[in-house]
């Protein structure tokens, strides 16, 4: 399993439009090493996890625990567990069988196809 964390951070890199070079600079880590790492041909070390991971502003577990399933992935699992969590996917919210509602009160079509519209476009522009 530990083969999926380099695939997982050519994806995030790639969704924010960066190369390995501005990815590297920004880390302190070598463009070679980071291409071994999104390559699979080494797993990056607990530290340059935690580096990336907030370089990108997101939860170290979840790299940490597809490079290091044994130590990390109970943790990971046992952190969505108490919280919680609970995925709705963005699309099955304006699905036409879906009420959205607001102070417990149902929005018009209308409202709904504008909010639709304005999430459309601000998911757009954070993958651009």
């Amino acid at each position: 399993m530990a083969q999926a964390v380099g695939s997982a951070m050519r994806q995030i890199r790639k969704n924010r439009g960066e190369s390995i070079v501005d990815v590297a600079k920004a880390t302190h880590t070598s463009p070679a090493s980071f291409t071994k790492w999104e390559n699979d041909q080494t797993v990056p070390s607990e530290r340059s996890i935690r580096k990336l991971a907030e370089y990108y502003n997101i939860d170290p577990l979840e790299l940490l625990a597809l490079a290091y399933p044994d130590k990390y992935a109970p943790l990971q699992a046992e952190k969505l567990e108490e919280a919680k969590i609970k995925t709705i996917r963005v699309e099955d919210i304006f699905d036409n069988d879906t009420v959205l509602s607001y102070n417990d009160k149902p929005l018009s079509a209308t409202a709904k196809a504008m909010i639709s519209a304005f999430i459309s476009g601000m998911i757009v522009n954070r993958a651009e």
